[in-house]
Protein backbone atom coordinates (compact mmCIF):
# COMPACT_ATOMS: atom_id res chain seq x y z
CA UNK A 1 0.00 0.00 0.00
CA UNK A 2 1.51 3.31 -1.07
CA UNK A 3 2.50 5.41 1.86
CA UNK A 4 0.29 9.20 1.56
CA UNK A 5 2.77 11.75 1.11
CA UNK A 6 2.39 14.39 4.15
CA UNK A 7 0.74 17.74 3.20
CA UNK A 8 2.27 20.68 4.76
CA UNK A 9 1.29 24.05 4.19
CA UNK A 10 3.60 26.70 2.86
CA UNK A 11 5.36 28.73 5.56
CA UNK A 12 4.75 31.67 3.27
CA UNK A 13 1.44 31.22 3.00
CA UNK A 14 0.70 31.39 6.69
CA UNK A 15 -0.85 34.92 7.84
CA UNK A 16 1.66 36.79 9.53
CA UNK A 17 0.71 38.07 13.57
CA UNK A 18 -0.51 42.04 11.95
CA UNK A 19 -2.64 44.85 14.31
CA UNK A 20 -4.78 46.85 13.07
CA UNK A 21 -7.41 49.32 14.55
CA UNK A 22 -6.95 47.58 17.94
CA UNK A 23 -7.83 43.77 17.02
CA UNK A 24 -4.25 41.38 16.18
CA UNK A 25 -4.37 38.59 13.58
CA UNK A 26 -2.78 35.94 14.17
CA UNK A 27 -2.46 32.14 12.97
CA UNK A 28 -2.97 29.08 15.64
CA UNK A 29 -3.26 25.60 14.98
CA UNK A 30 -4.26 26.22 11.27
CA UNK A 31 -6.77 28.39 11.88
CA UNK A 32 -6.74 32.18 11.18
CA UNK A 33 -7.70 33.82 14.47
CA UNK A 34 -8.51 37.40 16.19
CA UNK A 35 -8.49 38.70 19.04
CA UNK A 36 -8.13 42.37 20.52
CA UNK A 37 -4.73 43.80 20.65
CA UNK A 38 -2.97 44.55 24.16
CA UNK A 39 0.24 45.60 23.72
CA UNK A 40 1.34 48.65 21.41
CA UNK A 41 3.79 49.24 19.05
CA UNK A 42 6.62 51.60 20.78
CA UNK A 43 9.33 52.59 22.39
CA UNK A 44 11.17 50.52 25.06
CA UNK A 45 10.88 54.11 26.89
CA UNK A 46 6.83 54.27 26.01
CA UNK A 47 6.90 50.51 27.07
CA UNK A 48 7.99 51.82 30.46
CA UNK A 49 6.04 54.90 30.76
CA UNK A 50 2.91 52.49 30.79
CA UNK A 51 4.22 49.79 33.04
CA UNK A 52 4.60 52.65 35.68
CA UNK A 53 1.56 54.14 35.46
CA UNK A 54 -0.16 50.90 36.31
CA UNK A 55 -2.54 51.06 38.74
CA UNK A 56 -2.07 48.24 41.80
CA UNK A 57 -4.99 46.22 40.40
CA UNK A 58 -2.92 45.91 37.43
CA UNK A 59 0.09 45.48 38.90
CA UNK A 60 -1.29 42.50 41.22
CA UNK A 61 -3.15 41.07 37.95
CA UNK A 62 0.27 40.61 36.06
CA UNK A 63 2.19 39.72 38.93
CA UNK A 64 -0.19 36.82 39.82
CA UNK A 65 -0.70 35.90 35.99
CA UNK A 66 3.30 35.73 35.89
CA UNK A 67 3.37 33.41 38.78
CA UNK A 68 0.37 31.31 37.86
CA UNK A 69 2.43 30.72 34.39
CA UNK A 70 5.30 29.89 35.99
CA UNK A 71 3.17 27.13 38.58
CA UNK A 72 1.17 25.80 35.09
CA UNK A 73 5.12 25.13 34.01
CA UNK A 74 6.37 23.13 36.83
CA UNK A 75 3.02 21.69 37.07
CA UNK A 76 3.31 20.40 33.17
CA UNK A 77 6.78 19.16 34.11
CA UNK A 78 5.59 16.39 36.90
CA UNK A 79 2.57 15.46 35.15
CA UNK A 80 4.93 13.85 32.13
CA UNK A 81 2.77 11.07 30.71
CA UNK A 82 -0.31 11.71 33.48
CA UNK A 83 -1.33 15.18 32.07
CA UNK A 84 -5.06 15.18 31.33
CA UNK A 85 -4.58 18.94 30.02
CA UNK A 86 -3.47 17.34 26.97
CA UNK A 87 -6.28 14.86 26.22
CA UNK A 88 -9.10 18.01 27.77
CA UNK A 89 -7.21 20.78 25.03
CA UNK A 90 -7.92 18.55 21.58
CA UNK A 91 -11.91 19.86 22.08
CA UNK A 92 -10.60 23.14 22.48
CA UNK A 93 -8.45 26.19 20.54
CA UNK A 94 -6.21 26.20 23.35
CA UNK A 95 -3.00 24.32 24.55
CA UNK A 96 -3.06 22.44 27.45
CA UNK A 97 -0.70 24.76 29.40
CA UNK A 98 -3.17 27.70 29.04
CA UNK A 99 -6.37 25.48 29.35
CA UNK A 100 -4.43 24.69 32.82
CA UNK A 101 -3.95 28.19 33.47
CA UNK A 102 -7.26 29.15 33.28
CA UNK A 103 -8.98 27.04 35.31
CA UNK A 104 -6.63 27.32 38.28
CA UNK A 105 -5.51 30.83 37.87
CA UNK A 106 -8.63 32.18 39.94
CA UNK A 107 -7.18 29.78 42.71
CA UNK A 108 -4.15 31.47 43.16
CA UNK A 109 -2.81 34.96 44.56
CA UNK A 110 0.43 36.61 44.25
CA UNK A 111 1.87 33.83 46.63
CA UNK A 112 0.69 30.49 44.61
CA UNK A 113 -2.61 28.76 45.21
CA UNK A 114 -4.96 30.23 47.77
CA UNK A 115 -7.87 28.40 47.58
CA UNK A 116 -6.46 24.73 47.50
CA UNK A 117 -9.75 23.65 47.12
CA UNK A 118 -10.52 24.65 44.11
CA UNK A 119 -7.42 23.89 42.74
CA UNK A 120 -7.78 21.21 39.76
CA UNK A 121 -4.76 18.97 38.88
CA UNK A 122 -6.95 16.51 36.32
CA UNK A 123 -9.77 16.85 34.72
CA UNK A 124 -11.09 14.07 32.98
CA UNK A 125 -14.57 11.72 32.44
CA UNK A 126 -13.44 8.54 33.80
CA UNK A 127 -15.50 7.21 37.05
CA UNK A 128 -14.05 9.50 40.09
CA UNK A 129 -13.40 6.82 43.43
CA UNK A 130 -15.27 7.35 46.28
CA UNK A 131 -13.12 8.15 48.84
CA UNK A 132 -14.35 7.06 51.99
CA UNK A 133 -11.09 7.47 54.61
CA UNK A 134 -7.81 9.01 54.99
CA UNK A 135 -5.03 8.57 57.97
CA UNK A 136 -1.51 9.72 58.54
CA UNK A 137 1.00 8.91 60.47
CA UNK A 138 4.38 10.92 59.85
CA UNK A 139 4.47 11.17 55.91
CA UNK A 140 2.95 7.82 55.44
CA UNK A 141 -0.52 8.33 53.98
CA UNK A 142 -3.72 5.91 53.29
CA UNK A 143 -6.25 6.79 51.77
CA UNK A 144 -9.04 3.99 51.24
CA UNK A 145 -12.24 4.43 48.48
CA UNK A 146 -15.51 2.19 46.88
CA UNK A 147 -16.46 1.55 43.58
CA UNK A 148 -19.65 3.24 42.95
CA UNK A 149 -22.40 3.04 40.28
CA UNK A 150 -23.06 0.44 36.99
CA UNK A 151 -20.07 -1.84 37.43
CA UNK A 152 -17.14 -1.68 34.90
CA UNK A 153 -14.64 -4.27 35.14
CA UNK A 154 -12.54 -2.55 32.02
CA UNK A 155 -11.51 -0.06 34.56
CA UNK A 156 -10.27 -2.08 37.40
CA UNK A 157 -6.76 -1.65 36.43
CA UNK A 158 -6.70 2.25 36.22
CA UNK A 159 -3.65 3.39 38.16
CA UNK A 160 -3.78 6.11 40.74
CA UNK A 161 -1.82 9.37 40.18
CA UNK A 162 -1.66 11.71 43.49
CA UNK A 163 -1.13 15.48 43.13
CA UNK A 164 -0.25 17.08 46.29
CA UNK A 165 1.01 20.57 47.83
CA UNK A 166 2.76 21.45 51.26
CA UNK A 167 0.75 24.27 52.61
CA UNK A 168 3.67 25.94 52.96
CA UNK A 169 4.72 25.71 49.31
CA UNK A 170 1.95 26.92 47.67
CA UNK A 171 3.47 27.65 44.46
CA UNK A 172 5.63 24.65 44.33
CA UNK A 173 2.81 21.07 42.99
CA UNK A 174 4.24 17.94 43.29
CA UNK A 175 2.97 14.52 41.73
CA UNK A 176 3.29 11.12 42.38
CA UNK A 177 2.54 8.30 40.50
CA UNK A 178 1.80 4.90 41.99
CA UNK A 179 1.97 2.16 39.01
CA UNK A 180 1.10 -0.72 41.34
CA UNK A 181 -2.01 0.74 43.35
CA UNK A 182 -5.24 0.04 40.62
CA UNK A 183 -8.68 1.24 40.80
CA UNK A 184 -9.33 -2.44 41.96
CA UNK A 185 -7.38 -2.38 45.31
CA UNK A 186 -9.38 0.17 47.10
CA UNK A 187 -6.78 1.21 48.99
CA UNK A 188 -3.21 2.84 48.90
CA UNK A 189 -0.58 3.35 51.09
CA UNK A 190 2.39 5.62 50.67
CA UNK A 191 4.83 7.58 51.69
CA UNK A 192 5.35 11.53 50.16
CA UNK A 193 9.22 11.57 49.28
CA UNK A 194 10.11 14.87 49.43
CA UNK A 195 8.90 17.07 52.30
CA UNK A 196 11.30 19.62 52.18
CA UNK A 197 12.02 23.10 50.79
CA UNK A 198 13.52 24.11 47.57
CA UNK A 199 16.50 24.43 49.51
CA UNK A 200 15.95 21.58 50.65
CA UNK A 201 15.13 22.14 54.73
CA UNK A 202 13.02 19.61 55.88
CA UNK A 203 9.46 20.96 56.68
CA UNK A 204 7.78 20.80 60.03
CA UNK A 205 5.87 17.42 60.94
CA UNK A 206 2.80 19.35 61.50
CA UNK A 207 2.64 20.24 57.90
CA UNK A 208 -0.87 20.18 56.17
CA UNK A 209 -0.73 18.17 52.87
CA UNK A 210 -3.06 18.96 50.34
CA UNK A 211 -3.84 15.76 48.26
CA UNK A 212 -5.32 15.68 44.80
CA UNK A 213 -5.64 12.17 43.94
CA UNK A 214 -7.16 10.72 40.22
CA UNK A 215 -7.27 8.16 38.27
CA UNK A 216 -4.93 7.34 35.33
CA UNK A 217 -6.01 4.71 32.07
CA UNK A 218 -3.46 2.71 30.70
CA UNK A 219 -3.29 4.58 27.71
CA UNK A 220 -2.41 8.05 29.11
CA UNK A 221 -5.29 9.87 27.23
CA UNK A 222 -8.19 8.65 29.80
CA UNK A 223 -8.43 10.38 33.35
CA UNK A 224 -10.85 11.12 36.00
CA UNK A 225 -11.25 14.22 37.63
CA UNK A 226 -8.85 14.81 40.53
CA UNK A 227 -10.68 15.18 44.12
CA UNK A 228 -9.47 17.59 47.27
CA UNK A 229 -8.47 15.92 50.22
CA UNK A 230 -6.73 18.19 53.15
CA UNK A 231 -5.15 16.20 55.34
CA UNK A 232 -3.28 17.33 58.84
CA UNK A 233 -1.09 15.54 61.26
CA UNK A 234 -2.46 12.26 62.77
CA UNK A 235 -5.40 12.63 60.17
CA UNK A 236 -7.84 9.74 60.71
CA UNK A 237 -10.77 11.09 59.10
CA UNK A 238 -13.73 8.74 57.83
CA UNK A 239 -14.95 10.85 54.14
CA UNK A 240 -18.55 9.56 53.84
Amino acid sequence: MKKKKKITRPVGKRPETTRCDGVTTYYRKGKLCHCSSKRFPGSSEERDRRRTARTLNQRQRASVFALVSRLVKILTRKLQDFNAWVSLAKTTNMTPANLCHKVNGTACDENGVANFRAFIFSVGWLAVPLFTRVTRRGWEITIEWRPHGIPNDTRDKDTLVIGYFYDSLPDAPRVLHLPNVTRAGRVATFTLPDPVTATGKPLSPDEIVHLYPYMAGSGQDEFSTSVYLRVARDADEILG
